[in-house]
C-alpha cells in the first residue's frame, strides 16, 4: 500500500499542479464543507487546520463568488488535499468513517498522548499521521 500523500513522483507533481492551479470560492467553500462534515471537525477546527484566522474563513465561507479577494490560497488549498487524501487512507485503513474519525481524537503514546488531529496543525503533521497510517495497515503500530 502507497502512503497517501504525495511524494516526489509523478502523483506529487500532479498534486503540486492541482495546488498551484488551486480553486474556485465555490469549489473551496464545497471541499471545506464536505471535510469538515466527512471527518465531522468543527469549522473552528478546519480553520485551525488551515492555518487561518477563523474570522477570515467564515468570511471564505460566506462570501458570494464576486468577492474575489476572498478566494482559497495556495497554502489553504493544500492543506485541504492532504486533508482529503488523509481522510481517504484513514477510511481505508479502518474501514469505517467513524472508526477513523473517533481515532483522530484519541489521543496516542507514540504522538506523546497528542491526539492525530493535534498534529495535522502542520504540513510535517500531515507526513507523519499518514505514515502512522501506513504502518498500522501493515500491522506495524507501536
Amino acid at each position: 500500500m502507497a502512503a497517501f500523500i504525495p511524494v516526489a513522483t509523478d502523483t506529487g507533481v500532479r498534486f503540486v499542479e492541482q495546488v498551484r492551479a488551486g480553486w474556485s470560492l465555490e469549489a473551496g467553500q464545497q471541499h471545506a464543507r464536505q471535510l469538515a462534515a466527512k471527518l465531522d471537525i468543527t469549522l473552528h477546527e478546519l480553520a485551525l487546520l488551515l492555518a487561518t484566522a477563523e474570522r477570515t474563513f467564515a468570511r471564505q465561507l460566506s462570501a458570494k463568488p464576486s468577492e474575489k479577494t476572498l478566494v482559497f490560497t495556495k497554502a489553504q488549498t493544500e492543506r485541504l488535499l492532504l486533508l482529503q487524501a488523509l481522510a481517504n487512507h484513514g477510511v481505508e485503513v479502518f474501514e469505517d468513517q467513524g472508526k477513523f474519525n473517533r481515532w483522530l481524537r484519541r489521543p496516542l503514546p507514540l504522538l506523546q498522548q497528542q491526539s492525530p488531529l493535534q498534529l495535522l496543525d502542520t504540513v510535517t503533521g500531515f507526513r507523519v499521521v499518514d505514515q502512522l497510517l501506513g504502518r498500522m495497515a501493515y500491522g506495524v503500530y507501536s
